[in-house]
């Protein structure tokens, strides 16, 4: 996974090419054949297209679309530079905003759960795939497995400390908590409460000692001594908010640190008090009606915010007050959204296969 784009060009020809006008589907036609993997929209979700390129040597498939996307993370470096944690062929990154994707093999992984970039050296990156942890120094050329968890226990989420890159935190579905001082090489697990799967690890980019993690159930943990203590936020979600306590993601606000938020099965709550203090964003449905798996801020005004669920998204640009819903371009459920860093009118959207009723 050298640093070049010299075959985005190429990619981008060849899949229109083998792919016609179909790698593009705007919003308001349905889709045809497999639709899942990433979509971008360029108009704030005026129109989406399915970005389903999939490069493989001189191969161009739309393969892209049948992608199940578990994690997504830009490159802090490089707006253009994307990569998802998948559940068929584990790491798929791209290097043009979405326009082509490429696999990087890590020694026959298939499913990878969650992946983090260095903030300070673009070819430092890690995943998690199942109990372990996998580093690259050199771009994905050469991949390692620094360690790994002998219990059986799959490792949720990672993140990187960008104030002391060789610091990271990390999480699993038993609900234990790990930090790593060198790179990955050896762990300590720093907190537990046991059976509550980690489903969010968030470091304050302003004071890297801040730390919250979010469980599938029993609430946030939070440190702000790098690991040393913990303090447990689940009282504050007391009736009628409790179920705040179930996060399934936790976002900072890029612009208020001290701004946190909680999807939750409630809804999505807010605290502008670092979690002391926790109010429900009024929603266009009542609380805990709909699935939100996923909400994203926009960098450039932290006013703009997008959630994504089941079969819809839904935007605000009065930080809450007021929602336009749309229908999802794609016939799975969204995992993830993401705002471009510089543009606010771009956005991507993650998708995995909705749930069975």
């Amino acid at each position: 996974m050298a640093r070049q784009t010299k075959f985005s060009f190429y990619a981008a020809a060849l899949a229109l090419a083998l792919l016609g006008a179909g790698c593009g589907t705007s919003s308001s036609s349905g889709p045809t054949g497999p639709d899942g993997g990433v979509w971008k929209t360029t108009d704030h979700g005026q129109t989406w297209s399915n970005k389903k390129a999939l490069v493989s040597g001189s191969k161009v498939t739309a393969a892209g679309a049948q992608l199940t996307v578990l994690d997504m993370k830009f490159d802090p470096q490089d707006r253009n530079a994307i990569y998802l944690a998948t559940g068929e062929l584990g790491l798929v990154y791209t290097l043009d905003g979405g326009e082509s994707w490429q696999l990087n093999k890590i020694g026959g992984v298939t499913k990878i759960n969650s992946v983090a970039v260095d903030p300070g050296n673009k070819c430092v990156i890690y995943v998690t795939s199942g109990n372990k942890v996998f580093k690259t120094e050199n771009c994905g050329r050469d991949w390692t497995q620094p360690w790994y968890e002998p219990r059986d226990v799959v490792l949720t989420r990672i993140a990187v400390d960008n104030y002391n890159r060789n610091v990271l935190f990390a999480g699993s579905n038993d609900g234990d908590v790990y930090r790593s001082e060198n790179g990955g090489t050896s762990w300590q697990n720093v907190y537990r409460v046991p059976g509550s799967e980690v489903t969010s690890i968030i470091i304050n980019p302003k004071d890297t000692r801040m730390v919250y993690v979010g469980s599938k159930t029993e609430g946030i943990w939070k440190t702000t001594d790098g690991g040393a203590s913990w303090t447990k936020i689940r009282q504050q979600f007391a009736d009628p908010l409790g179920d705040g306590r179930y996060v399934k993601q936790l976002v900072l606000d890029p612009v208020d640190n001290n701004t946190l938020y909680d999807v939750c099965r409630y809804g999505i709550l807010k605290s502008t008090d670092g979690g002391e203090t926790w109010t429900a964003l009024n929603l266009t449905s009542p609380p805990g009606t709909i699935r939100i798996n996923a909400l994203a801020i926009d960098p450039k005004n932290n006013k703009n915010l997008v959630f994504t669920g089941v079969s819809t998204l839904q935007y605000t640009t009065d930080g809450g007050a007021t929602w336009s819903p749309k229908k999802l371009p794609t016939t799975q459920a969204g995992s993830f959204v993401m705002y471009d860093p510089m543009d606010s009118n771009v956005l991507y959207l993650g998708t995995i296969a909705p749930p069975t009723k």
